[in-house]
């Protein structure tokens, strides 16, 4: 039963790994293409495209030829509005972002895949700001930025050093990360200049939610500038303040 759980897993993981075939370079794809980009079969993908095609999360736009589906936007319509992190931090993301006059973004973000993701996002001003790393639905890398560090400094040393070995190495730079780790833990937000971003000031906060751990990171973005001081002080301020409210709500929301 164990190795029967297991061969079914692993299918299950290959078949949604076409989903990471679909790239804005490369939207479009056959069967044939996948079969050499994934070294399976053609009866093997066929059968994954088929599944995926039935739930709506690819769909063929002429013979033959598949892109991502509307099934897509559906979930993704269930996460906005059943994501306990996103529906509790909603008001307080609205709060903060009437306390700036320039332009920004204010946005929450998980870790996935080994990698720092933002789930939601709120536009300070009506002005767009530039997308970077960080933006909505995109794997940012999660040892660079503001982002990550927030979440990963509030973890045990333990798991970040395994999370660390399996996409980076040198134990120099571990060590070197391990010290930002603990002056964030002492700060109690992290900062972010040109990181990865040029011309971005990120400051970001863990959200922690009881008895779970850490939920996600809180970040703003602005542009950055020759004195930062005063703006990572706000944000700070904001933050700590905005995440304090977050875990509020969310023991609101939280069943009973």
């Amino acid at each position: 039963m164990a190795e029967e759980t297991q061969r079914s897993g692993t299918s299950s993981d290959r078949m949604l790994s076409v989903m990471d075939l679909f790239t804005p370079e490369q939207p479009e794809w056959t069967v044939e293409q996948a079969c050499v980009a994934m070294g399976q079969s053609e009866s093997t993908v066929y059968r994954y495209f088929r599944s995926l095609a039935a739930v709506g999360l690819i769909f063929s736009i002429r013979p033959g030829r598949y892109l991502l589906g509307p099934g897509i936007i559906h979930y993704e319509r269930q996460l906005r509005l059943s994501d306990p992190l996103i529906r509790a931090a909603e008001p307080a993301v609205v709060k903060m972002a009437a306390e700036y006059a320039e332009q920004g973004l204010i946005f929450l973000s998980r870790i996935y895949r080994d990698s720092v993701m933002t789930t939601h996002e709120h536009r300070i001003s009506a002005e767009p700001f530039p997308e970077g790393a960080f933006a909505r639905g995109r794997l940012a890398p999660l040892f660079r930025g503001a982002p990550g560090l927030a979440l990963l400094s509030f973890l045990e040393v333990r798991t970040v050093r395994s999370i660390y070995q399996r996409v980076d190495s040198g134990d120099a730079e571990w060590l070197a990360f391990k010290r930002r780790m603990r002056a964030v833990r002492g700060l109690g937000y992290a900062v972010g200049v040109d990181d990865p971003d040029p011309g971005v000031l990120h400051v970001s906060i863990p959200l922690k939610q009881d008895g779970h751990g850490i939920a996600g990171s809180l970040t703003v973005a602005l542009a950055s500038g020759p004195d930062n001081a005063a703006a990572i002080e706000k944000s700070a301020a904001l933050l700590a303040v905005a995440a304090q409210e977050i875990a509020l709500q969310a023991r609101k929301d939280a069943p009973e």
